[in-house]
């Protein structure tokens, strides 16, 4: 880490079309910045998203998604189904599970384009995805869930129900990492500290909520510029977009089986069904949640259940996070006394990119799938 150079944001514009490729550069508390790392070129980018959408892989991808597991967890807050998908190399001895961002479901055309690139790109994994409460079958939020949400800006009554599944489904691997983006980053943070065993790693992209900004600058930050944003890699983006690869939603269907976690002897069962208005729950919890500066919090309470590395990327042009946020969050949780033996890096996205470079699915995957030792960091 270089001692001479502080961070500042690029005063070049936005490499929408990846012509300098993804480069990140480590960012210390001081917000010092490191040397910069090419985690992939441009022709990189454009041949992984070649590979990954041969008709081979994706029909593999696709039958696998519609294939997801229903698993039910049973809590004090009350009883919550959540739907989990598994794909990828399915007999790896590891498994990453990826959250998504706000209103993400497998089922969407969207979402199997980027299951085709991360399974390319992490072929030694198996990858879990997962449909957030109100999504496609996972069940609803008990409302006094929502209300704790709402009211703390923490996730960490959501993650009561999540952390278990990622047990129960982990517990056929060897290796289980944990991982998030936007929303999804906030879930996978509650998620780990509610895990009975420890992950290898907890990796965020740009997770929302370290900052306290007001659910009015966040809706304009998040559907206004970030709206726009979204046009521009549309435009730009180096990968085909689902309707020209011809991808369409996937049927749902009620679960087969429904299998049960955390069932007290003698409670009883529930029978299966589809929730209700659940886009009515996403408007009216997380935008007062993420409005908030919840992270630290959470993210103090999951780093002593993290083995080895906590990696956050943050991209430094987005408009829901602030560099100098993340880096003071980082170094309170790097900070004495030690929280966790686990080191956390905070690494910054170069070339003015802002949040949204996530829907890229090339950088989604290669993000996730980025080496630790190319990062400088213990595997």
């Amino acid at each position: 880490m270089s001692s001479e150079k502080l961070w500042t944001p690029s005063p070049k514009p936005t490499d929408y079309g990846f012509e300098n490729g993804l480069q990140v550069a480590e960012i210390d508390s001081g917000l010092r910045q490191g040397k910069t790392i090419q985690l992939a070129t441009q022709e990189d980018m454009r041949r992984l998203a070649e590979e990954s959408y041969n008709s081979n892989h994706m029909n593999k991808t696709v039958e696998q998604l519609r294939d997801p597991r229903y698993i039910r967890v049973f809590s004090g807050l009350g009883r919550v189904g959540l739907e989990v998908a598994i794909f990828g190399n399915e007999n790896a001895n590891k498994i990453q599970a990826v959250l998504y961002g706000w209103g993400g479901n497998f089922r969407h055309p969207n979402a199997i384009r980027e299951a085709a690139v991360l399974a390319c790109e992490n072929p030694d994994a198996a990858i879990m995805v997962m449909n957030m409460p109100g999504v496609g079958n996972s069940g609803m939020l008990p409302e006094s869930v929502r209300k704790e949400i709402r009211k703390t800006g923490s996730y960490g009554s959501l993650g009561e129900y999540v952390g278990p599944v990622i047990d129960h489904v982990a517990k056929d691997f060897d290796e289980v990492s944990v991982g998030g983006h936007s929303l999804g980053g906030r879930v996978a943070t509650s998620s780990v500290a509610h895990m009975e065993s420890k992950v290898n790693e907890l990796r965020l992209f740009d997770p929302v909520g370290s900052r306290k900004m007001g659910i009015v600058a966040l809706g304009w930050n998040f559907i206004g510029k970030e709206g726009m944003e979204l046009i521009r890699y549309g435009k730009k983006s180096l990968s085909p977009s689902a309707k020209e690869l011809g991808l369409k939603f996937l049927q749902r269907e009620d679960p087969k089986v429904i299998e049960e976690v955390g069932k007290l002897l003698g409670e009883s069962s529930v029978e299966f069904a589809p929730p209700k208005q659940g886009w009515r729950q996403q408007f009216l919890t997380d935008p007062f949640a993420l409005s908030n500066d919840g992270l630290l919090e959470d993210l103090l309470k999951a780093a002593p259940n993290v083995r080895n590395n906590i990696i956050i990327f943050v991209p430094e042009g987005s408009h829901l996070t602030n560099m100098r946020d993340m880096a003071r969050i980082v170094g309170i949780v790097n900070g004495e006394p030690k929280s966790t033996s686990a080191e956390v890096g905070l690494y910054g996205i170069l070339n003015n990119h802002t949040h949204n470079v996530m829907n890229d699915p090339t950088v989604l995957a290669i993000v996730y799938g980025a080496d630790t030792k190319d990062l400088a960091l213990s595997a």
